[in-house]
């Protein structure tokens, strides 16, 4: 059996607060352990507070890090990284690389001196950088599949197949678009195809996790942001098949009763469709048995 607990469960920016303790502040990070295997999806500021968690076993820490894009959100917990200042530590960190620049230093440029006093090669434990692209991987003897998702910076999506459990983790997504949602006529169409290919990923996962920041009203202002409505990710889980949805990467903007909003909304849509899928909105220490 696989455990996933979230670790950091907000997009764009950490919202730390009163308004925002039910569900928490941090950006994205999740820690997936399965058999005597660490897995780290993205490394937003939640990494800060899982570092310190691992810390406690007092043990030498192995881990491969999954980040899904470079957006700041998703990597910014790398620097508070306690385990990483550890020597006998040894972490590989995998992601898609921008067109011009390598893995390494992609990662490595938020701590460039201009912007951090510690640069990343003083940093004590051993650390790997391998590219991902679209495909299949055999990673530490899990098979690991990679897609790429409709967010600005080479975004992908990965799908974990835990003995017979699967597992996908979509953290930032929104609809391809159609020729009658597009208004922008240089922007690409990938429509039917695209969100067709995204089901396919998905089909009969056990849980997904996908990118749900806005309400259907929200979207409309934010097209090409990169993110995706509560309605359409309801909708491509219903279509895929999957028996757990889990709504991810909460809008800055809201807070605890907000996303309690979001999360009926979802249960109502899922309700109206006759679908049985079981949905719950991600908060930091949520704990699930996969």
């Amino acid at each position: 059996m696989a455990t996933l607990k979230f670790w950091g469960v907000r997009g764009s920016i950490p919202t730390p607060g009163p308004e925002t303790v039910r569900y928490g502040g941090n950006t994205s990070c999740a820690e997936l352990r399965h058999n005597d295997k660490l897995f780290i999806l993205d490394a937003g500021s939640g990494l800060r507070v899982l570092g310190n968690d691992l810390l406690k076993t007092g043990s030498p820490i192995t881990a491969h890090i999954f980040i899904s894009h470079m957006h700041w959100d998703h990597i910014q917990g790398i620097p508070f990284f306690t385990p990483a200042f550890i020597p006998n530590n040894h972490f590989t960190f995998y992601g898609s690389e921008p067109a011009g620049k390598d893995l390494l230093t992609v990662i490595a440029d938020q701590m460039d001196p201009t912007y951090f006093p510690i640069e990343m090669k003083d940093m004590g434990s051993t650390m790997e950088f391998k590219p991902l692209f679209e495909g299949t991987y055999k990673i530490d003897g899990i098979k690991v599949e990679a897609l790429y998702v409709n967010h600005p910076g080479n975004a992908l999506g990965y799908k974990f197949h835990l003995n017979k459990k699967t597992l996908v983790y979509i953290s930032d997504n929104e609809p391809f678009l159609t020729a009658d949602n597009n208004d922008d006529p240089d922007q690409v169409l990938l429509g039917e195809d695209g969100n067709q290919k995204l089901i396919n990923f998905i089909h009969d996962a056990d849980v997904l996790i996908h990118d749900a920041q806005y309400t259907q009203d929200e979207y409309e202002n934010k097209i090409t942001w990169g993110h995706s409505p509560v309605e359409y990710t309801v909708d491509i889980a219903i279509k895929s098949g999957v028996k757990k949805l889990v709504l991810f990467h909460h809008d800055p903007l809201h807070n605890d009763d907000m996303i309690d909003q979001m999360l009926q909304l979802a249960r109502h849509h899922v309700q109206n469709n006759s679908s049985l899928i079981e949905i719950i909105a991600a908060s930091e220490g949520l704990t699930i048995d996969i």
